[in-house]
């Protein structure tokens, strides 16, 4: 069964390995309220310049003023474009259309340095502009999302879980400081992802979180930041989206 969650307005960033069924999903959301802008090798452009594209986009749907990037006229032929140019005019075209939901796959991908960055600000601003859209993005580099992300969706093995808070996720993953001895303890029983030593004392990412953690003696603990926890969510199914919460599957 194709999933259709329902999503409302924030920016939901898509995590997990490559093939676990990502572009599937957002290709199942695709419809009448909704621009997509598709990942770089399937990107496809009508005519020979811009012009041509912009007129062709025209009789499918209505568009707003499209901003063209630096040094990119109507006129340009498409294949006088960098790769950088013809991917800040494919998200320029989707931030055009008057859509509830944006679908980005892989937006930044193959960008230059520049480039990204003109590309992640133009999402911001677009962001600013438009605080009652929905935004669905997947990326295999976590670090597109910081700042932006409200929530996630995680794939794996074509199962798509249910969208949830990032802050309802973040007491999940916990890092545990202490003495080697009882940390290992907590280790054994509740898994590790990441683990540092030094000396006597030890450093691990568990995999869940001991009911009562924060009152036992002679430990440490702290919680990741955005950026560290969706790193985990991009390799680690959350303990709540391996059951429940993942009930959606994607067909490949």
């Amino acid at each position: 069964m194709t999933p259709t969650l329902p999503l409302s307005p924030g920016f939901y960033a898509l995590v997990g390995p490559n093939a676990a069924g990502k572009t599937h999903f957002l290709h199942s959301l695709i419809g009448p309220d909704a621009a997509f802008v598709p990942a770089g090798s399937d990107i496809h452009f009508a005519g020979r310049t811009v012009a041509d594209h912009l007129r062709a986009a025209t009789t499918i749907r209505k568009l707003s003023s499209v901003s063209l990037p630096d040094k990119v006229q109507e006129s340009s032929r498409f294949s006088d474009l960098s790769v950088g140019q013809r991917r800040l005019l494919t998200i320029n075209l989707a931030f055009a259309v008057d859509a509830p939901l944006l679908l980005l796959d892989e937006p930044f991908d193959g960008l230059d340095v520049t480039s990204r960055r003109t590309a992640r600000e133009n999402l911001i601003a677009y962001l600013a502009e438009n605080t009652d859209r929905t935004i669905v993005m997947a990326s295999h580099r976590t670090e597109d999302f910081a700042g932006l992300a409200t929530h996630v969706i995680q794939a794996f093995e074509h199962e798509i879980s249910e969208p949830v808070l990032i802050d309802d996720l973040r007491t999940l993953f916990p890092t545990v400081t202490g003495p080697i001895k009882d940390v290992n303890a907590l280790a054994e029983r509740y898994g590790e992802l990441t683990r540092s030593t030094l000396g006597p004392t030890a450093r691990v990412t568990l995999a869940e979180t001991p009911l009562d953690l924060d009152s036992m003696p002679g430990l440490s603990v702290e919680y990741p930041d955005d950026a560290q926890l969706l790193d985990i969510l991009a390799t680690t199914p959350a303990p709540a989206a391996t059951s429940e919460a993942m009930t959606r599957k994607a067909q490949p």
